[in-house]
């Protein structure tokens, strides 16, 4: 399947956006034009491999959800899982505890409605009994 690279010009779009950096910024801090931002946005200009792994650790997420369609579920769930680990990079142990305690809390309690997949519950018990965190 040939690379959409109007779809790919969006997705880095919309995360630079969500971000809230400029072009202007953007093109500054990897050392490119203004205008090939602009060009590359639009999907107008392709880039190297190693301009567009630039691109993507630049705007803290993969290559392969700016590659993504928007539209496709998979593609969602990856960019949601990704945009939780960037939350929870710089909490510290006892704050990621009580997300934990919290995440888990949140299942038991939801369990008969959304009935998730078995092994989730019995890895956050495992996680609990092997890591008494403060």
């Amino acid at each position: 399947m040939p690379l959409d690279f109007k779809m790919i010009g969006s997705n880095i779009q919309n995360r630079r956006k969500e971000l809230h950096i400029t072009q202007q910024k953007m093109a500054s801090d990897l050392f490119i034009s203004e205008s090939l931002v602009s060009q590359l946005e639009r999907g107008v200009k392709a880039v190297s491999l190693e301009t567009f792994h630039s691109i993507a650790n630049y705007l803290k997420t993969g290559m392969d959800i700016l590659t993504a369609n928007p539209n496709d579920q998979k593609a969602q769930q990856n960019k949601l899982i990704n945009d939780i680990c960037l939350l929870l990079d710089n909490m510290d142990n006892p704050h990621l505890y009580i997300l934990f305690k919290l995440l888990k809390t949140y299942m038991e309690q939801t369990q008969q409605v959304y009935q998730f997949p078995k092994g989730a519950m019995k890895i956050a018990e495992n996680r609990e009994d092997n890591e008494k965190l403060p």
